[in-house]
């Protein structure tokens, strides 16, 4: 529960409690889904001003009315109240987070406030949220966001199998494109020692006495013409 505000003295003549006893502190805080939440010094959680007015899906300044009209009794405090089923000096405790103000609503407050908007007004926003967090689900939720185990840090040693499974494909590709270069490079070789070979033939041909160079189509078609003459060739 929180305690009295700092403005409220002790009676006079007794001993004033002591500081780390008096007050309290926030120990975290974090935003979850755009709602500010965490725990006090003593592990207990709250809701922000700006988180509870998130979660009834209504304006910050609305929930900061109720916490300023909280001693006036006007019609909606005295329905959070009532809700509350218990008297309240305040709606929320006034601590200091990262050198600003804060604004910290305990779970008692925040569910009764967050009935309110759901049943009493049907803010269709607090009436998921009322669905969601029932049955005390709210403050487990909270503490369940600052107990979680944290992450390791340290990297694993080993080579994840999903780096290798995107570099075997890589590989393999690597030595297809080499197969195709070689295949291509002896196909070219044997293509030019072919040609060559048949410049000579051409050059040292018997009906070419005087060993003239021609190009290998024109020695194609002589030779297809010198085969015809000669009976041993015939063109379809």
């Amino acid at each position: 529960m929180f305690e009295l505000s700092r403005n409220d003295s002790p009676v006079t003549g007794k001993r004033k409690p002591s500081r780390a006893k008096a007050e309290l502190t926030v120990a975290t805080y974090a935003e979850v889904d755009g709602i500010g939440m965490g725990l006090l010094s003593n592990g207990e959680p709250y809701l922000t001003q700006r988180g509870l007015a998130a979660l009834c899906g209504v304006q910050n300044a609305h929930i900061g009315n109720i916490g300023r009209d909280w001693d006036s009794g006007k019609p909606r405090v005295a329905a959070i109240q009532e809700r509350l089923g218990f008297r309240r000096a305040q709606a929320h405790r006034v601590l200091s987070h990262d050198g600003h103000r804060l604004f910290a609503y305990d779970m008692a407050i925040a569910q009764a406030v967050l009935d309110y908007y759901a049943l009493d007004v049907a803010k269709p926003e607090a009436v998921r949220n009322r669905r969601r967090f029932a049955d005390g689900a709210l403050k487990s939720h909270v503490l369940k966001q600052f107990n979680a185990a944290p992450a390791p840090v340290e990297p694993l040693r080993f080579e994840p199998v999903a780096a290798r499974d995107e570099e075997e494909p890589q590989g393999a590709i690597a030595i297809f494109l080499m197969q195709v270069w070689t295949l291509y490079t002896m196909s070219f070789w044997m293509a030019v020692n072919h040609i060559d070979d048949l410049r000579v033939r051409l050059a040292q041909a018997p009906w070419n006495r005087l060993g003239f160079y021609l190009p290998l189509k024109a020695f194609l078609e002589i030779q297809a013409e010198f085969l015809r003459r000669n009976g041993t060739f015939s063109v379809k």
